[in-house]
């Protein structure tokens, strides 16, 4: 079994990539549950992605990598042994730290499990980021497994070719992928790196 965080900041397009993912991996043939959290009481995210036919559970009210790590980790115990999924995709909140999330992943799952964890950038609105909250970017783009640069119908090659310098000095191990999550540019690559490890 595969499990896959979506980390990212809040508006980078996590939500649409997921159902992207989602689909993707679906019309593949592997069974994908989704876990999403959402921090106010109505979960929207959750409501779009069953929207696509996709199955989703929602943790709300709270982040996980703090107040809710027991519900993530008794979600993930649930999910796994009541649906039996091939991926289990996590949607943290976008103030979420990935490396806390990927702890807890890790301390609640036993068996076979393959953590991946995918950094989502928006191209788009990356080098003000990266000048205002370079802290906290870099916090979530350090260890990921792959940076996925977004939006990059938005920009152009000048631009991309910057954030993926500054990716690059943040992460040089971190695998970099250019998409559109919007127009599904750069998502086959995106889901053939999850399935090949």
């Amino acid at each position: 079994m595969i499990i896959c965080q979506l980390a990212g900041f809040l508006g980078s397009g996590k939500t649409t990539l997921l159902v992207r993912l989602g689909s993707e991996l679906s019309k593949a043939g592997k069974k994908v549950a989704i876990i999403v959290n959402e921090v106010g009481e109505i979960g929207v995210d959750g409501a779009v992605i069953d929207s696509y036919g996709l199955k989703s559970v929602e943790i709300t009210e709270g982040c996980i990598c703090c107040s809710l790590s027991g519900s993530l980790q008794n979600t993930l115990r649930a999910i796994t042994r009541e649906y039996k999924p091939d991926i289990i995709m996590i949607e943290p909140t976008g103030i979420a730290l990935p490396s806390i999330v990927s702890k807890l992943v890790r301390t609640s799952m036993v068996g076979e499990e393959r953590m991946y964890t995918i950094c989502l950038i928006d191209a788009f609105r990356a080098l003000k980021l990266f000048k205002e909250a370079n802290l906290f970017v870099s916090r979530q783009i350090a260890g990921a497994d792959i940076v996925a640069v977004n939006k990059i119908d938005l920009v152009d090659d000048d631009v991309k070719e910057k954030v993926a310098q500054m990716i690059g000095e943040m992460s040089p191990q971190s695998k970099l992928v250019f998409i559109s999550a919007k127009t599904g540019d750069g998502v086959a690559p995106l889901v053939k790196l999850l399935e090949e490890g």
